[in-house]
């Protein structure tokens, strides 16, 4: 399983890529594409995916804030993951908002929090998976 580190560079490299494509359009570009997104999508969907967020969180006016170890930002990942899921960032599931520098969740308890991050981070994962054969598609022009 690859860490967000590494998932960001792939993501990089999809966006890169993708523009490229909208340029010149060519097989073995739109095969890349479809081998990134596939990758990423994978390890995303992976039981041991995790996201390496620093212990302390901050916790005010109804809302508990997580942040990524070492202050890290992904954007690139989670354009990505807003691309497949048709949704816009930060990433609105239940309660928790994924964006690429920090998670918010409406609960000022961190148990509570925790349980809903889980529970959203699980939600993601499935969401994500479910879209492998659309985006292997969208890319590739056919099914894994």
């Amino acid at each position: 399983m690859a860490k967000l580190d590494e998932l960001e560079e792939l993501a990089k490299k999809y966006a890169q890529l993708k523009q490229q494509q909208q340029n010149n359009a060519n097989e073995s570009n739109r095969m890349e594409l479809a081998r990134l997104a596939i990758r990423i999508i994978d390890s995303i969907s992976s039981a041991s995916f995790f996201l390496p967020l620093e212990k302390d969180t901050l916790s005010s006016d109804g809302t508990t804030t997580y942040i990524y170890q070492n202050n890290a930002t992904y954007p690139a990942i989670f354009d990505l993951l807003a691309e497949i899921l048709h949704m816009t960032v930060p990433i609105e599931i239940g309660r928790v908002k994924f964006g690429p520098g920090e998670i918010l969740v409406t609960s000022e308890d961190r148990s509570e929090a925790d349980i809903e991050l889980e529970l959203s981070t699980k939600e993601v994962q499935k969401l994500v998976y479910t879209r492998r054969a659309e985006i292997f598609t969208k890319h590739a022009g056919t099914a894994p």
